[in-house]
């Protein structure tokens, strides 16, 4: 959600700076009339030109009070306010000797701001429109013969366009193309860049996050090895003193095996951790490595009814994948079960490109209002739940550069995908070989 804020953002700062400008360039204009009128006392349509800076000038706070009580602001938005400052230009100079005017040059200064705020669809027709505008003033203008180029001096109210004239319109020609060429790429390249870093700046927030998660797994899977190994000696001792009522001693068999197989995960857990720490990955065929996940799935989930389909006709790739991933795959398979037991699809297929594997559960779907934060720390659809599953999965899968996915299935229920590309695992399992 913060990303979405500062991008949506920018183009209300982009509005406001343009306001801003037009309001000194009004300022600016002020002064240089009453300098006119004062000082040089030059003949001018003083009247309609205060008239149109005054129509700008209501613009101005129209836009500021638009901005102070609506958030909505968009590019072409943008566009229209600078268009309208092009007209507003062109007005003014109409007035006030046309192309000969020094102040044409100023039509460069909504292209600049174009070319680094707007996309090139927009700027390009501010282009061609002050380009038209600037050259309709050589020929539409009332003459100023105060500010004509000498060499039109002896004879004042021609409408002959003089060598400097023209040269002025050359001059603005190849400024404007290439502000507008080498400004947008500029533009669009930093855009590009602030992507970048508010991507690496999600992921570095994420990191944060799975290292918090990861020390307190760390530092909860230490303090559950001394209370096991208690809870199993008691149990033995348990087992020898009580050898009726049958009932009992089942529990008590039944407890010995969950107490075990609890040993055994940390066991693993520590075994994972030291090849993580190593860096030393087995290379492992895709096949062995989905069967010992749906294996593991099933050994610890009896009460699941499942139809597992794992492609015959997928070739046979080897890949040094970190145990994250099977972890992921497994709290996929979990949180299907966790939906509904009964009846899960699993389908397993994979090319040299990318793995698909996609779980169709029939439990109650996925809540929309909730659909679109899964994935995030915290956030989940399960009462009892704490959303770390998911999150765990997204950031591991998002390392490999793939893909997890959860919308509902026209046949009812829950429709999870999963996909991973393969090329970076391949090439990691033939130079290790």
């Amino acid at each position: 959600m913060k990303t979405f804020s500062l991008a949506t953002s920018a183009p209300q700062d982009n509005l406001r700076r343009l306001l801003m400008i037009r309001g000194l360039f009004l300022l600016a204009t002020c002064i240089t009339l009453a300098v006119c009128y004062w000082q040089q006392q030059l003949v001018l349509p003083y009247r309609n030109m205060l008239w149109i800076v005054s129509a700008l000038t209501v613009v101005n706070v129209v836009m500021l009070m638009q901005l102070r009580f609506s958030k909505n602001t968009s590019q072409l938005i943008c566009f229209s306010q600078l268009l309208i400052d092009i007209f507003g230009l062109t007005l003014l100079l109409f007035f006030a000797g046309g192309a000969d005017n020094p102040f044409v040059s100023y039509y460069l200064v909504p292209l600049c701001i174009a070319a680094a705020t707007l996309s090139w669809r927009l700027t390009w027709p501010l282009v061609a429109i002050s380009l038209v505008l600037y050259t309709a003033l050589f020929f539409i203008k009332i003459p100023l013969p105060e500010i004509a180029p000498h060499a039109n001096h002896g004879s004042a109210g021609t409408s002959a366009i003089s060598t400097h004239t023209i040269g002025m319109w050359i001059n603005f020609l190849v400024s404007a193309l290439l502000i507008t060429f080498f400004v947008t790429r500029m533009a669009n390249s930093l855009r590009r860049q602030d992507q970048h870093i508010a991507q690496l700046r999600e992921d570095q927030l994420r990191d944060e996050q799975l290292m918090a998660v990861a020390t307190l797994a760390a530092g909860t899977a230490h303090d559950l090895a001394t209370p096991l190994t208690t809870i199993k000696a008691l149990l033995a001792e348990m087992q020898l003193d009580h050898q009726q009522p049958q009932e009992l001693v089942d529990d008590l068999s039944l407890l010995t095996q969950q107490v075990s197989h609890c040993t055994t995960t940390l066991q693993q857990l520590n075994q994972q951790a030291s090849e993580l720490k190593d860096g030393v990955v087995p290379l492992v065929t895709i096949r062995k490595r989905c069967e010992k996940v749906i294996d593991n799935w099933l050994l610890l989930r009896p009460e699941v009814i499942a139809d597992i389909n794992i492609d015959e006709q997928s070739p046979p790739l080897e890949v040094r994948w970190q145990a994250t991933i099977a972890q992921s795959m497994s709290n996929l398979l979990n949180n299907a079960a966790d939906a509904n037991p009964i009846d899960i699809r699993v389908n397993i297929q994979w090319d040299r490109q990318k793995l698909i594997f996609t779980i169709h559960d029939r439990g109650p779907g996925i809540d929309p209002k909730v659909a679109q934060d899964l994935g995030k720390a915290f956030v989940t659809d399960k009462g009892e739940g704490r959303g770390l599953g998911l999150f765990l999965t997204q950031a591991a899968i998002s390392r490999y550069k793939g893909t997890v996915s959860l919308q509902p299935h026209p046949q009812g229920g829950t429709l999870t995908s999963l996909v991973i590309p393969l090329d970076e695992a391949l090439a990691a399992g033939q130079n290790n070989d």
